[in-house]
């Protein structure tokens, strides 16, 4: 049941290396890196995820690799989740922000553009 949590986590990081240095996005983006690296310790395959992540943050298969690492994480340690939820709150994000962004589809709907917006300065078009 991670999914979600990883999700949110590894779009924070991507959108924040994508981002201009010194924002807002990239300050988080950092702050959550720093903690995971911390968390992560010596596993060197979840430590070079998350460079891989930093490094090239708009490759899926790079943001996919480390979203596997955060849900082997996630579901192996509670006070792991505990303190990345922590984490998040600290930076501005509300567990139900975090935990609630799945979306089900399900019989035969024909589902045109889903979106969630945290919050939004200036227009939105499809």
């Amino acid at each position: 049941m991670a999914e979600p949590i990883s999700l949110t986590v590894v779009s924070l990081i991507a959108g924040g290396f994508l981002a201009e240095a010194g924002s807002g996005t990239w300050r988080t983006a950092t702050r959550v890196t720093d903690f995971l690296r911390r968390k992560f310790g010596r596993d060197q395959a979840a430590i070079e995820a998350l460079q891989e992540c930093e490094e090239a943050p708009s490759d899926e298969s790079v943001r996919n690799n480390l979203r596997a690492v955060l849900d082997r994480y996630l579901d192996g340690d509670s006070q792991f989740q505990e303190a990345l939820l922590s984490t998040l709150e600290a930076e501005g994000y509300s567990r139900d922000e975090v935990q609630n962004n799945r979306i089900a589809v399900s019989d035969n709907a024909n589902v045109g553009k889903i979106v969630q917006i945290k919050s939004v300065q200036g227009d939105v078009s499809f």
